[in-house]
């Protein structure tokens, strides 16, 4: 099994990327690696190509000031469309990306395509909560103006996501409001609880994002412009709390095992930790997982162990299966 990486994208690219390959092999990562980017610049940062790991050259990528389906046009070989391509062909089992979320959405339609049925692949996070289990929530901004049914089908792919990789069989979906009782909401939300209720899930109903955060729902679904705002804004209280937090402790002289146990505690709710660092682009019919531009080596070698995850699994042949199950708007009489 191989994994695809545009060492290209991001703000720290190629040699975060790399240095992330690099950790990654060095921690036996299961899967062979191929690094797509200039070959000059990877080699420059990893002399010593690694027997598993190889160099797709292309010169081109997407900037992040792009338009991506423009540059995409002018670019056949900009370095997120070769990774993809990877995958449509057969050579990677998936890829991953930092640079721009626009592209790479974009990049895995042309190239790779949707699972049969799929109307709208959201992008899917899944984020820390005070309960053992994080939470997924689907959609963080791919797509900004939904219909009811796009949140079903955002139900039945987290739902199937997370049973795959967070082994929680039956896991329970929320839908973002700003109430719990039923009837609560806009024109969406209200429609979107209507097929969720009827659906083949584990449906727990609506859940305000204090809820959310306690760990009550595993997977939680929302329309793209209401998601982006709420991991937006989730990041920026994490850091105004964490920042200050980890000075406090490192400046309080406390005895190493308990500055110690404070730090495993905190790491958790850290975007670096594993589980965290990637997000997938669930309904493409391949591997597609998104790291944040500003992420670093650690983020990227913890993301590729979720690439590897993902691919390992059965997630797309799941989803395939219930996406299938529930019939689209038309069939049901319903336009929305």
């Amino acid at each position: 099994m191989k994994i695809a990486i545009d060492v290209m994208g991001g703000d720290f690219a190629p040699r975060e990327l790399v240095l992330g390959a690099k950790q990654y092999l060095d921690e036996a990562g299961p899967a062979g690696l191929i690094l797509v980017g200039r070959e000059s610049d990877i080699r420059e940062t990893l002399p010593d190509l690694p027997a598993s790991c190889e160099i797709s050259h292309t010169a081109d990528f997407v900037e992040m000031g792009e338009t991506p389906t423009t540059a995409l046009r002018r670019k056949k070989n900009a370095s997120v469309a070769v990774a993809a391509r990877l995958v449509k062909e057969g050579k990677a089992a998936a890829f991953l990306s930092a640079g721009s979320t626009g592209a790479q959405m974009a990049a895995s339609l042309l190239e790779i395509g949707r699972i049969p049925g799929v109307e709208r692949p959201p992008i899917s996070v899944l984020l820390p909560t005070a309960a053992e289990h994080g939470v997924l929530v689907c959609d963080v901004g791919a797509n900004v103006d939904c219909r009811p049914f796009h949140l079903l089908q955002f139900a039945l792919m987290g739902s199937a996501y997370y049973e795959a990789i967070c082994r929680i069989p039956a896991p329970k979906v929320g839908l973002l409001n700003v109430g719990s009782e039923p009837g609560k909401g806009n024109d969406l939300t209200k429609a979107a609880y209507d097929l969720l209720a009827k659906a083949p899930l584990n449906f727990v109903g609506n859940i305000e994002p204090d809820h959310m955060f306690a760990g009550e729902a595993h997977v939680v679904v929302a329309d793209g412009f209401v998601g982006n705002i709420l991991l937006k804004t989730s990041e920026g209280v994490a850091e105004m709390i964490m920042n200050p937090l980890k000075k406090a402790i490192a400046g309080a002289g406390l005895p190493p095992e308990i500055a110690g146990r404070l730090a495993t505690q905190l790491r958790r709710y850290q975007p670096d930790a594993p589980e965290y660092s990637g997000a997938p682009l669930l309904g493409i019919a391949g591997g597609a997982i998104v790291c944040h531009g500003k992420s670093k080596a650690r983020v990227i070698a913890h993301a590729l162990q979720l690439a590897t995850e993902y691919a390992k699994t059965d997630v797309i042949g799941t989803i395939t299966r219930r996406v299938a199950q529930v019939a689209g708007p038309q069939a049901q009489g319903d336009a929305r």
